[in-house]
């Protein structure tokens, strides 16, 4: 076991006693116990065959009585530590799945959500916390099985030594069963990305939104063939390796058997030739018996360590990828705006990728002003908004705010100073006043913030549709209001509205489902109230727009064409430089006249 899976079985042990400490610690004492059960009860099988070919009776009773309290030991002790683990490995479990999620949330960037192999691990360990919860417990259990086994070693041994020959090839189960773990965990691993996109592909056949869209094009029966082949690939690859699991594990059992019948022929011997007594055949036939059930269970406890083990490599990932991530910056940022926030010689690509999304930008956004950025599709829009709220970082160049490099801030300082809405907007399904409140959430009980929001936004309309205004329940998941995309689109509008003194205000074209008309008359509503911020707060607005009836509001307009800046200036100095900014612009003039 190494270090890393030390650490963490450390950290489950403090988990259970955590979640019940009388109870842990009478688990372990009844696990301790457990241990010298099997070498007692073979003792005192001996010990009342002996007595009684001696005619001694009190030898007889003792051993009767001894008897009888070790069966009720063993089943009582038993039964409470099986019901007592049951119910703290669940409080453990539940625990352990708060922490995967609290790690995850905490990560400041979000890579881990993005990248494939990231979320297999995610995936691995989110299904695999019982193994976690339950490792100090299975761990116990070995050592427990292990001193029983080598109880049994030691009282064969003094039978006759050559007994301790069938023990050690009787011991080869617990190599194969080794061998058989691994080829069953590498088959977890090499699936663990099919599942994945399988139960993707079958949410998407069963999730209301996909759904519609794929029933009137007709492609979800294609869709969930595509996913039945795909588990049907996880599991072909998974009964082999279950095939090749048991081949180990017959074989390894076949030792056994073969250790068993040698022991029988050397004790007959031993019998036979008067060296033993037939207490010592019952004590051997006895320790025989319970050897199958050491070695299972030594065996059952090491392949569950072994499956701890490797989700506690992936828990120690997480773990390891969180304090990595989490860069320690304690900066905060100012309280206003003086100059802006500017970029250098940044350069970006995806994780996997092997060209630059963004490659080469030097910007400048001036304190208190508005800017567009424009581009086609791939252009590097979004990724530049996501690299200025800080949820990527840059391969190369830096990016500073009023001077401060970005790293320098605490992450949730900064994030606490930027507000908007985004292309790819969440329907919280909650009542609606939570579905903009969670927008700030330290004013999310304030209704009175929550109507100026509203207000602010134009989504006054969609409140006073609700049959109970903001205390109505949304959403189809717990039987509340069915809402229109727009009007989704318009609480969305109103929950980025919901911080008041915001530094940063993102706009990346969250008004995709509102016709052109209403989608101005927004833009034009939110830049006149950024604009009102601007002498207190110093607010940049970003805008992210493909319409240019929009951007041209703008104070400074940049163009991105592959990842570059193409050009920058206000709407009318780029229609004199009759560049790329120009020729979108008249393209959809012309869509419209």
């Amino acid at each position: 076991m190494t270090v890393r899976q030390l650490r963490v079985l450390g950290h489950m042990l403090r988990l259970s006693l955590r979640a019940d400490a009388r109870r842990s610690v009478l688990m372990m004492v009844l696990i301790a116990v457990q241990a010298g059960s099997a070498a007692l009860t073979a003792v005192n099988q001996r010990w009342l065959i002996d007595s009684a070919g001696l005619g001694l009776v009190a030898g007889v009773l003792g051993a009767a009585a001894l008897g009888m309290t070790l069966h009720a030991v063993d089943q009582a002790g038993g039964l409470l530590e099986r019901n007592w683990r049951t119910d703290v490995s669940q409080h453990v479990d539940l625990r352990v799945h708060q922490e995967i999620l609290a790690l995850s949330a905490r990560i400041p960037t979000i890579e881990h959500l993005e990248r494939p192999e990231y979320l297999d691990r995610l995936t691995l360990l989110r299904k695999s916390t019982r193994e976690l919860a339950t490792s100090c417990w299975a761990t116990a259990h070995t050592a427990a099985s292990l001193v029983s086994l080598g109880l049994t070693v030691w009282l064969l041994a003094a039978v006759h030594p050559l007994l301790t020959v069938p023990v050690a090839l009787a011991a080869v189960p617990l190599f194969c069963g080794n061998r058989a773990r691994r080829v069953e965990q590498r088959a977890a691993d090499q699936t663990a990305e099919l599942e994945r996109v399988e139960r993707r592909l079958h949410e998407m056949c069963t999730t209301p939104e996909p759904a519609k869209e794929l029933r009137i094009s007709g492609s979800g029966p294609t869709l969930s063939d595509r996913a039945d082949e795909l588990l049907d690939r996880a599991l072909r690859i998974r009964g082999r390796a279950m095939v090749r699991a048991a081949v180990w594990q017959l074989a390894g059992w076949l030792c056994y058997v073969a250790g068993f019948l040698t022991g029988l022929g050397v004790v007959a011997q031993l019998v036979i030739d008067g060296r033993a007594s037939v207490g010592d055949i019952v004590l051997v036939i006895s320790l025989s018996t319970q050897l199958r059930r050491q070695l299972a269970e030594a065996i059952h406890g090491i392949l569950q360590l072994g499956r701890a083990g490797h989700v506690s490599g992936h828990y120690h990932w997480l773990r390891t990828y969180a304090a990595a991530e989490s860069s320690g910056a304690t900066g905060t940022p100012p309280d206003r705006l003086a100059r802006g926030i500017t970029l250098s010689g940044v350069r970006f690509r995806y994780p996997g990728s092997d060209r630059d999304v963004l490659d080469g930008i030097d910007l400048h956004l001036p304190a208190g002003r508005t800017v567009a950025l424009v581009g086609i599709n791939g252009a590097g829009k979004t990724t530049l908004v996501k690299l200025l709220t800080g949820l990527y970082r840059p391969n190369e160049g830096g990016i500073t705010v009023d001077g401060v490099p970005l790293p320098e801030l605490s992450p949730a300082a900064w994030r606490s100073r930027v507000t908007g809405t985004f292309q790819d907007f969440v329907a919280f399904e909650l009542r609606a006043r939570e579905t903009v409140g969670v927008g700030n959430l330290p004013r999310a009980a304030d209704p009175d913030a929550v109507r100026a929001a509203v207000a602010a936004t134009g989504a006054g309309t969609v409140i006073d549709s609700l049959p109970d205004g903001l205390e109505t329940q949304l959403g189809r998941v717990f039987d509340g209001a069915q809402l229109s995309q727009g009007q989704w689109q318009k609480l969305a509008l109103a929950r980025g509205h919901m911080r008041t003194d915001p530094l940063l205000l993102v706009l990346d074209e969250p008004t995709a489902a509102l016709d052109p008309q209403a989608e101005h008359d927004l833009y034009e509503r939110f830049v006149d109230q950024a604009r009102a911020t601007t002498a207190q707060y110093g607010t940049i607005t970003l805008v992210v727009s493909h319409r240019f009836s929009t951007v041209r509001m703008a104070d400074l307009i940049v163009v991105l064409q592959d990842g570059r800046i193409a050009e920058q200036g206000t709407h009318e100095d780029l229609l004199s430089a009759d560049g790329p900014y120009a020729r979108l612009y008249r393209i959809q003039a012309r869509q419209y006249s």
